[in-house]
């Protein structure tokens, strides 16, 4: 009797969901540094531009394009994009008179290397007689409304390589543009799909507006490996995170330094459960020596019910921490005052190891007294502290121990 094939579990089917929805934006990410290196000199491109995924303007035309990625789609049906079509019937609606070229950039299995493809006016037509609820509204604000052959005429879908054969493609055109061989792969392009991915989120419009000279001129300043979500999910992870390891072991080895860490648990697997033991860990590798003579600062950018049960088990695990409480109250002063330190026959005891602080409570203290290094281990940018004069460390990895790792502190990432 043939064995049954065995069906899918739930969480692997939302894991491979997740997978896609990845490489999704990474397939966006590289696309629009494809634009960009390619752009003429006088172009600029806008990253999430008001039209589409990215914007090209230039002295003459306009091209807006939006990226679909369907790895996990089998064969390709046109009514995989009726949405990012109907939207771009929407914005030509109001825009008609403007040069805009409107251009799906579309990756499926079975089309890779298809060229372009046009849509005739029987499909513009089958897709304002959808009866998908979804696509309701947008098919009322153009059916019967715009000019179809003039939308048709000036739109096209361009169906584009796999994921792999794209990031080679970006690799190649940075070493055109002078970049080096050496350096491309784990400095300058994983900082350039960090940029994107940073552009892609920022609410300005203006600052998502970038030129090839100035983005390219950018990337060649850059000295430090970019740690992210996206970065890490690229295909040289292991090399990223060795990398960034060197870059970091200067610092870490000096005895005397002054540190403050950030760390948030957005996106990081083992907030709760792992972050006491990084702290203890630390300690152990950092803070530990008669010469090691600065407190570390550990601010914690979580609420208060996670933020208290964090300060009880730290204590129970033998860390004295000193939070800056008298009674119920924060007092500033107490928080940033250095501990009494007692000597005996080599041994040093020290009033407390750590400054714990919970960040909403007083972030501005972090500039009290100055620190040599701020590593934060989050994905978010904080306005405050406003340090400068400091080495910053923007760590956002997967995990605490990807930071241990890069911190030295573990000899493993996973």
């Amino acid at each position: 009797m043939a064995k049954k094939p065995s069906t899918p579990t739930q969480a692997a089917v939302t894991s491979r969901t997740a997978d896609y929805t990845i490489q999704g934006f990474l397939y966006q990410f590289n696309k629009t540094l494809l634009s960009i290196i390619e752009a003429s000199d006088d172009a600029e491109i806008v990253v999430e531009g008001l039209i589409e995924d990215i914007d090209i303007h230039g002295p003459l035309q306009t091209t807006a394009i939006q990226c679909k990625y369907h790895e996990g789609q089998d064969t390709f049906q046109l009514s995989l994009l009726y949405k990012p079509i109907l939207q771009m019937m929407n914005h030509f609606k109001s825009h008609s008179s403007l040069p805009i070229t409107y251009k799906i950039y579309c990756y499926c299995p079975d089309k890779v290397n298809a060229g372009t493809f046009y849509i005739t006016e029987q499909d513009a037509n089958t897709i304002l007689g959808s009866t998908n609820k979804a696509l309701a509204s947008l098919i009322a604000g153009v059916r019967g409304i715009i000019d179809v052959a003039a939308f048709i005429a000036r739109f096209h879908i361009e169906f584009g390589v796999e994921l792999a054969e794209l990031v080679a493609h970006v690799h190649l055109k940075f070493l055109d543009h002078g970049f080096d061989c050496d350096d491309t792969p784990i400095l300058i392009y994983p900082n350039a799909i960090h940029s994107i991915a940073m552009l892609s989120i920022d609410h300005d419009e203006g600052r998502r507006r970038v030129g090839k000279a100035g983005f390219l001129g950018t990337l060649r300043t850059i000295r430090k490996t970019a740690i992210s979500r996206w970065t890490l999910s690229l295909r040289t992870k292991e090399q990223l995170l060795k990398a960034k390891r060197t870059e970091l072991k200067p610092n870490i080895v000096k005895n005397v330094r002054k540190r403050t860490f950030i760390i948030s648990p957005e996106n990081l697997e083992d907030f709760e459960e792992g972050i006491v033991v990084f702290i203890s860990d630390f300690l152990d590798k950092c803070h530990s020596k008669p010469a090691h003579t600065e407190t570390p600062i550990f601010c914690l950018d979580c609420d208060d019910q996670v933020f208290s049960s964090i300060r009880r088990r730290i204590y129970e695990k033998g860390i004295i921490a000193n939070d800056g409480l008298v009674g119920t109250d924060y007092v500033r002063e107490r928080f940033t005052r250095a501990p009494m330190v007692t000597r005996t026959q080599g041994q040093v005891t020290r009033e407390f190891s750590i400054r714990l602080l919970r960040y909403e409570v007083d972030p501005e203290v972090l500039n009290v007294p100055k620190c040599d290094d701020l590593v934060v281990i989050s994905p978010k940018r904080y306005p405050q502290p406003r340090i400068t004069d400091v080495n910053e460390e923007q760590l956002a990895t997967e995990s605490l121990l990807q930071a241990k790792y890069l911190l030295g502190v573990s000899d493993v990432y996973e």
